[in-house]
């Protein structure tokens, strides 16, 4: 690799040197920065990267419809600033203040279900600030929760991110790269615990399946719903709108069974319904999805 692309892959959006920048202000700076600086950056970063912006362009599209320029614009631009704001408050996870962070519940009923007994697998997307609500299931509910995801490229941003996560309570499980990546998730989930994944971005050598979304399609992996399988236990759609600085609003579908052996039609249909939740969420907040195609 020549050092002019290994100076551009360093400056990259998700790079270890911007993720420290990004850390070093939520962490350790003062409250009004934590306020202030996120949609500043959110802009910039949505003024520098024309093909993620054009993404989230063609997102807005397919979840609110075609609309004039100007409104369709800022509507871009607040997903930039809503995404800097939910990263930054996720960082910022060890702050003394991040202790007064609060969830609130759109039905009281959904939080009964969180609260019950038995292993639980919540499923979400790229919306919203499920990052930064992700530990508070641990602090409100007093049950384990491990985040499965697929590891970043970027190892040093990915040691980084994870650490934080980790002291604020939540353990971080990547998956993807091996068929036994799933075991410490099945042993955690029977022992009553709480697994956390996201279902719209397959791995990249994970089974998926391709399901209606936003009157287009949508691809979506199949091991959590084989692993709800597996363990024998829900998978409930749980979205996190975030409504303010270090507040929060759950919202959750209806949960969703899979029985042991489940055929591939029943999966495509598990699948189908979770994707229907997943457009529900973002037609009612399409400035909280935060898929920018890169």
């Amino acid at each position: 690799m020549s050092s002019n692309a290994a100076r551009s892959g360093a400056l990259a959006p998700g790079s270890e040197f911007w993720r420290r920048l990004a850390y070093a202000g939520a962490r350790h700076g003062p409250k009004a920065w934590l306020r202030l600086s996120p949609p500043v950056f959110g802009l910039a970063f949505a003024l520098a990267l024309p093909r993620a912006r054009e993404r989230v362009r063609q997102n807005l599209r397919r979840s609110v419809g075609p609309r004039a320029r100007i409104p369709e614009g800022l509507d871009v631009c607040r997903t930039f600033m809503s995404y800097a704001g939910c990263l930054a408050e996720a960082l910022g996870a060890e702050r003394p203040d991040a202790a007064e962070r609060a969830c609130h519940f759109r039905d009281l009923r959904q939080k009964d279900l969180l609260a019950g007994q038995g292993g639980l697998i919540v499923a979400t997307a790229h919306f919203g600030a499920w990052d930064a609500a992700a530990p508070l299931l641990a602090r409100d509910f007093a049950r384990p929760v491990i985040v499965a995801m697929e590891a970043e490229a970027d190892r040093g941003a990915r040691a980084l991110h994870d650490g934080v996560r980790e002291r604020a309570g939540v353990r971080v499980v990547h998956v993807g790269s091996h068929p036994l990546d799933a075991l410490p998730l099945l042993h955690h989930l029977k022992d009553g615990g709480v697994v956390a994944v996201q279902l719209d971005r397959p791995s990249a050598g994970g089974r998926s399946v391709t399901v209606p979304f936003l009157d287009s399609e949508l691809e979506m992996p199949v091991g959590p719903f084989l692993l709800a399988a597996l363990a024998r236990v829900p998978l409930v759609p749980l979205f996190v709108r975030r409504v303010g600085f270090f507040d929060y609003e759950l919202s959750a579908g209806p949960p969703l069974r899979v029985p042991p052996r489940p055929t591939d039609e029943l999966l495509l249909a598990r699948a189908a319904e979770a994707a229907q939740e997943i457009e529900r969420a973002v037609r009612a907040c399409p400035t909280q999805w935060f898929e920018f195609g890169v």
